[in-house]
């Protein structure tokens, strides 16, 4: 038996590197931007991609690509500051004059102002932080090794309080006066939402979903929509046996799930996103639950569509909500790589080099 999961686990890696090396090459097919990044413009207006990085290295970093594709600065944070970002850039998020950067394995949250990206100063006390949420004077920041929701006083910078969760709390969504956080298993699985009363700060509801839900978005209507990855076992391997992944949408008022797609075995979708319109979802769909085609679907349709909006495979990816364009990610963890830019119907726009790793995206 202990040979047969190594002999999985060897090919589940060998299809890693197989996936890293295409990337790679599919990259080298793409155009390269060459824009001039000097002077920092007035205001960052435009696309800020977050760039994961090599773990362990220290080299994650920000890109950013104006509004007007006139200006280009492959690692911001470093050309403002003078240093660099840290380990592990995993997500951003503008809210209100600043933008919050989780570094995961620096174990924090920098805080830059977003008119000019200089920086504030850092959120810490955190153990694995994964996701910024603000509301009001507070933020609130997931950390997966604690299990826990930090809540932070937004004028000091300084955890006021930690409410526990779910293994590996994940993004969050603010409705009905509540947090949701989805609890997507960490480093096992888990299969729960926590709800937690904003004004008593303390959980109220634990929801039962399918397996490790890790992407939560609000509807045009108030309703939640809950991605949920699935589980690849023991094995990490696509198996009959597994858990499929989900898409549900959720009451926040009655914590009912009301409406339940659940796909096949081997479709593991990550990485939700929601139009400004708040009336369209779009995912990753893949088969290992990190990255994968990108599917459209909108939220009053019946069923989901079976053919990719965009068939490419990516790890990171957004839409802008200025105009609709969609952004993604390449896979590469190893040098910088490509972000590929299309427009609302799915057309390919252009590519560019941007850092290691680009796992998601801001806009401002």
């Amino acid at each position: 038996m202990n040979s047969l999961k190594n002999l999985k686990l060897f090919a589940f890696l060998k299809a890693i590197v197989l996936l890293i090396s295409t990337s790679v090459l599919f990259s080298g097919c793409e155009k390269d931007k060459d824009i001039n990044s000097e002077p920092l413009p007035d205001n960052l207006n435009g696309v800020f991609i977050v760039n994961e990085g090599s773990f362990g290295s220290g080299n994650g970093s920000i890109s950013f690509l104006s509004a007007d594709s006139n200006y280009f600065a492959k690692d911001l944070y470093t050309n403002v500051n003078g240093i660099p970002l840290g380990d592990v850039v995993q997500s951003m998020t503008i809210y209100g004059s600043k933008a919050y950067v989780v570094v995961n394995n620096s174990q924090k949250v920098e805080v830059v102002n977003i008119k000019d990206f200089t920086s504030v100063g850092p959120i810490e006390g955190l153990s694995s932080p994964r996701f910024f949420l603000g509301n009001g004077s507070k933020g609130y920041v997931s950390d997966w090794t604690s299990n826990k929701v930090h809540v932070t006083d937004l004028n000091s910078l300084a955890i006021t309080k930690s409410i526990d969760c779910g293994q590996g709390p994940e993004e969050m969504a603010v409705a009905q006066g509540k947090l949701f956080v989805c609890n997507s298993g960490g480093f096992t699985d888990d299969s729960t939402i926590t709800v937690i009363d904003l004004a008593t700060e303390s959980v109220v509801k634990t929801i039962a979903t399918p397996w490790n839900p890790g992407s939560i978005k609000v509807d045009i209507d108030g309703n939640l929509w809950v991605l949920c990855k699935g589980s690849l076992g023991s094995d990490f391997t696509p198996t009959p046996d597994d858990a499929p992944g989900a898409l549900l949408r959720i009451n926040p008022v009655t914590y009912a799930i009301e409406k339940s797609f659940v796909f096949n075995y081997d479709q593991h979708p990550v990485k939700m996103q929601m139009n400004a319109a708040k009336n369209n979802l779009y995912f990753l769909m893949g088969s290992f639950g990190y990255s994968g085609v990108v599917v459209s679907y909108k939220v009053n349709d019946p069923t989901i569509p079976t053919v990719p909006f965009i068939n490419q495979e990516f790890y990171g990816l957004g839409v802008n909500p200025r105009d609709g364009k969609i952004f993604g990610g390449r896979t590469n963890f190893s040098s910088d790589t490509y972000m590929l830019r299309f427009n609302s119907t799915g057309s390919l726009i252009d590519s560019m080099q941007v850092g290691i790793g680009p796992n998601g995206f801001a806009f401002n």
